[in-house]
């Protein structure tokens, strides 16, 4: 006699549940998201479904067991991570016959070949991607799919009021004791680069991808360190650290306007995607002579970001 499933029995509180599942779930894989690069890494898994009132639980292993076989059938091959994610999702509908929805989750630290900016010396650098999938039921057959990409850089913001006050103080000084015209002064405090302090950056960018659409998760990369004042390096000879202080100089920014260049940026990049796909945006700036941080956040879809840079541009 089969012990009974728990699982399948009224619960006391007749209630639904959201979002029921299993997070931490590691399993390596190896594919080629970086143009003609390819990487292993080592994803984490979280895998979400909803729970109807009459259903006291979930069956946990359903999730664990179709993300390794899902991940095993795609051994060796070449594949994009939210594809994978896509996958891993429509099976939980699958197994758990009773869930209107599924999401899945797969955060993976990547590294990447990169070269140094000024001695263009081989290096290697460092992101975070996400990706992100949610399966639902469209009919009683049919299963539909939405699926997202991102990345999280590190970079490089110098503040741009604080270098403000700087440069009027050169110009002050160069005047008064230098005996220089104010013409001329301002003229040298324009032309120098000019001091400020600086905040290690987290940029973030999630694109959610339709149908038979691919976006290079590199793109991506390259899209977040345009939008900070520098990016950030493993590897920096002399002449490579001067060129990312001047740099980063070169372009004071604060949080609220790397948000700003993200957004331009991936309409500038993907032109033809849909209106109603959802872009989500994230920078975080960790202060350097204050004690707090700056976070700044935007979620809207491309036709809104499309209509804010035409309206306002």
């Amino acid at each position: 006699m089969s012990p009974r499933d728990v699982h399948n029995e009224n619960p006391d509180v007749p209630v639904s549940v959201q979002r029921v599942g299993v997070t931490g779930i590691r399993v390596p894989i190896q594919f080629i998201f970086f143009e003609d690069t390819q990487a292993i890494v080592v994803p984490t898994f979280d895998i979400f479904v909803d729970l109807p009132a009459s259903q006291k639980g979930i069956h946990p292993s359903r999730n664990i067991e179709a993300t390794v076989e899902i991940v095993s059938q795609h051994a060796y091959r070449l594949y994009y991570l939210e594809d994978l994610c896509a996958e891993i999702a429509e099976e939980q509908l699958k197994r758990h016959e009773y869930a209107t929805e599924a999401e899945v989750q797969a955060t993976a630290d990547v590294v990447y070949p990169h070269k140094t900016p000024q001695t263009n010396i081989p290096t290697y650098e460092a992101c975070t991607m996400t990706a992100k999938a949610i399966a639902y039921r469209k009919s009683e057959k049919a299963i539909g799919v939405r699926k997202w990409i991102g990345v999280t850089v590190s970079g490089i913001t110098a503040c741009p009021c604080a270098q403000e006050m700087l440069r009027d103080e050169v110009e002050s000084e160069l005047a008064s004791k230098h005996k220089m015209g104010k013409g001329k002064a301002k003229q040298i405090a324009e032309e120098i680069p000019i001091g400020s302090h600086m905040q290690r950056s987290f940029g973030s960018v999630m694109v959610e991808v339709p149908p038979k659409f691919k976006i290079n998760a590199l793109e991506l990369v390259d899209i977040v360190n345009r939008s900070m004042s520098s990016g950030t390096y493993e590897l920096l000879k002399r002449p490579d650290e001067a060129s990312v202080v001047k740099t980063a100089l070169a372009n004071p920014k604060f949080v609220e306007d790397a948000i700003r260049h993200m957004m331009k940026n991936v309409v500038d990049a993907f032109p033809d995607l849909p209106n109603d796909m959802e872009l989500r945006f994230e920078q975080r700036n960790e202060e350097c002579i204050h004690r707090h941080d700056l976070v700044a956040m935007e979620t809207l879809t491309m036709g809104e970001a499309k209509y804010q840079i035409a309206k306002n541009g």
